[in-house]
Formats: C-alpha cells, structure tokens, sequence
C-alpha cells in the first residue's frame, strides 16, 4: 500500500479518485504543474491543476507551491466569460501537507494555434476573435491583472460557443501580489517578450530591479498572436537570441501580413504594424482601443473577407501535433512550430523545398523549417547596437 506521503500528482492514473473527482485522463504538464480531465460525483466536469511542489518545509524557502496560490489569488479576482473560472481549490492526497489542487471549469476546444491550423478561419472570423480577446483583456487589466504569457496555446476556442478563452494564468500577477521571483523579467515566453522588456533586460541597471510588465505588454503579445493567425508564420527568425531579436523588431523588420499572406484584407496591417510597434506609447494603449481598432477596419469589410485565410490542405501537407516521443524538451519552439504551414501561393515554394528536404531521418535542429522571415539588415544593426552597448557598460563600470 501506497502511504499518501509517497503520493504525487504525475502517479495519477485514469479512473483513481482525488477527493469528490474521478480522474479521466492527463490533459497536460508543464513545470509547475499538470492539468487532469476529471468528473464530479454529478458527472460534471473539470480540470484539476496539481502544483508539482508541496509546502516546503519550515526550514527551508517558503513558497514551493506559492506559483499556484498566486494563480488562485488572481483567478479569484476575475469572473468573466472569456477567463476560465475557479471554482475552488484543496490539498491532495493530506487536507494538511499534500499538493495544492486548483479545481477550475473544463474547457473543451483546441488550441488558438490548432484552430488557427485546422478550422480554415476567414479574415471576419479571426478579427471577431481577437475583438474578443481585446475585450477580454481590457477587462483583466481594469482589475489589475496582468496575464504575462499570451501565446497562441494559452487560448482556447470554446467548441459549445466559438469564443475564445484564456487559461493558463500561472505567470498572471496583481498589483496586491507578492513577488515570487528575483529575476529581472517575470516568468514568460521568450520570444513573446515585448521589446521594452528586451530593452530592460539587456540595458545596464542596478542589482535587484525588476521589469514593470504592464498591460502594453500583453497587447504586444497578443499582436504576435494576430499575425501568427492572419499568415502562419511568427514575424521573426525562430530561436533569435534576445540581442537579434531586439534588433529585428527595433527595425520593424518583418512583412506586413497582406504582403505575407495576400489573402488577409489589407485593412489590418496598420493594426497589426501598431500593435507590434517597438515602442509602447505607439501602440493601443488598451484592449479596447485596439476592439475599436478592429471594428473600425471589420467596418469596410468587403467579401475577401469571407474566404478562408489558408486554401484547403492537400492530405500530405496536413500539419500535425508531433510525437511526443520526437518531442525535443524546448517548449518555446514547439510553440513556434504548432503555427507553421506552407501555403499555396507563388513565393513558397523554396520553403516548401526545403520542408521536403528537411524530413530525412537525419537529426537536425528542433526548428528545422526554413525561418519564415528574414531580417537582412539586423546583423549589421545588431553589430551596432553591440558595440553601443559595449561602450555604455564600459561607461557605466567606469
């Protein structure tokens, strides 16, 4: 027999039972936590998120599992439609010392990426989901939160509805929050960084500080999201270290999505090339002026935007969740590879070479697409940029 201290979440199995829930199955695992699919006694139901810590011990840092309190402290703060709801929380397997477990309702529907892939969206549709997004998140940072990771895995497409919903609100904060970590940037998605976070993060400064995300921030987020929708591909170089990427988005250096994609209304591009400005103060400053934003173009839509963003796939270029086997640990760039796709206009078809070519059995790169853009300027700016930099650290030492 299995003593309940030697318990832990990633031993669950189908079926066993967690207080008032059965278990269903896994839905995910991160590294603070794992999400399971489970029923109540009244078949209703939910998604149980264990943290993968328990309290730490009294002599040792407090706070093991203080991540997903701070979760649960923000959650509590929002009851709105597009925001998976809390509807409680408790210790497993002790009531006392076990895991926290946060119990929220189940939301059943793909992936922002995977509808993004499979449903064959139109321009109307896809502005009408982020119009609900932008919304979603005025209302968030009205009560001052602040989501932190959006990304197209952190939103879910409701299939009762069709309306987007965000989860995942482990990297969320309050402004009554505590601070739970000494790095400079708070947790996050890399390359989802807003480039005054990059700013912050490679600039000299004193020991101790820390990045004032704000909601501008997420609005970037969101904006690499949008264009990730509208042309398939992420604006930038996959895998830029901080100071390239810095230097690609600094030079604007990245198509408009009816230049990429010329089946996105050219309406949009003055939205999307605001919300990816590199400089906050030039972007919407809230969720609902970039809803304004959206509606206005929606407003001179005509029936382009009644076709599907993508043609249809033929069956070989059928994009696919990869293996978990063939999973190589890097989040981020799993991330990045749930959005690509080639499509089938004149001007890919070296990229769709090279994805042939690229299939051998041979082991390359994680990211082993061609890079969906190129920013033929940045090393030279990047150069620059370093050479400032070196100089302003020499500076500052001095």
């Amino acid at each position: 027999m299995t003593s309940g201290q030697d318990l832990h979440p990633l031993m669950l199995q189908d079926s066993e039972e967690v207080g008032a829930f059965r278990i269903i199955r896994r839905l995910a695992t991160g590294g603070f936590g794992a999400i399971f699919l489970a029923e109540s006694e009244t078949r209703r139901q939910v998604a149980l998120k264990f943290a993968l810590q328990g309290p730490s011990p009294e002599d040792s840092a407090p706070g093991a599992d203080a991540r997903t309190w701070k979760e649960a402290h923000v959650l509590m703060r929002l009851a709105h439609p597009n925001v998976v709801q809390l509807l409680g929380y408790r210790r497993w397997p002790d009531a006392r010392d076990g895991y926290l477990v946060l119990i929220m309702g189940y939301v059943e529907g793909p992936t922002l990426s995977e509808w993004a892939l499979h449903a064959q969206p139109t321009p109307r549709r896809a502005v009408q989901v982020f119009q609900r997004l932008a919304l979603t998140l005025d209302a968030i940072h009205r009560e001052g939160v602040l989501h932190r990771d959006i990304k197209g895995n952190n939103i879910l497409i409701r299939a009762s509805d069709g309306q987007p919903v965000l989860v995942d609100f482990g990297s969320g904060d309050h402004a009554c929050s505590p601070v739970l970590t000494e790095d400079t940037l708070p947790p996050g998605t890399p390359s989802y960084r807003s480039p005054e976070a990059l700013r912050f993060w490679m600039q000299p400064r004193p020991s101790g500080s820390r990045y004032a995300f704000a909601p501008t921030d997420d609005l970037y987020s969101l904006g690499l999201v949008l264009y990730e929708v509208l042309t398939g591909s992420f604006p930038y170089p996959a895998h830029l270290p901080p100071a390239g990427l810095l230097a690609c988005i600094e030079a604007a250096d990245f198509a408009p999505p009816s230049a990429r994609n010329p089946r996105v209304p050219a309406a949009l591009d003055g939205v999307v090339a605001r919300l990816l400005s590199p400089h906050a103060a030039d972007r919407h400053p809230t969720g609902a002026a970039l809803f304004d934003a959206l509606s206005d173009a929606l407003g001179r839509a005509d029936a382009s935007w009644d076709a599907p963003l993508f043609p249809p796939r033929a069956p070989e270029d059928a994009v696919t969740e990869e293996a978990v086997e063939l999973f190589d640990g890097d989040e981020e760039a799993r991330e990045l590879r749930r959005w690509m796709r080639v499509p089938e206009w004149p001007g890919y078809a070296e990229g769709r070479a090279f994805a042939a070519s690229s299939s051998s059995t041979e082991p390359g790169p994680p990211w082993s697409a061609p890079a969906p853009v190129v920013c033929p300027r940045w090393p030279r700016r990047l150069w620059d940029w370093l050479k400032q930099r070196l100089a302003s650290l020499a500076s500052w030492w001095r």
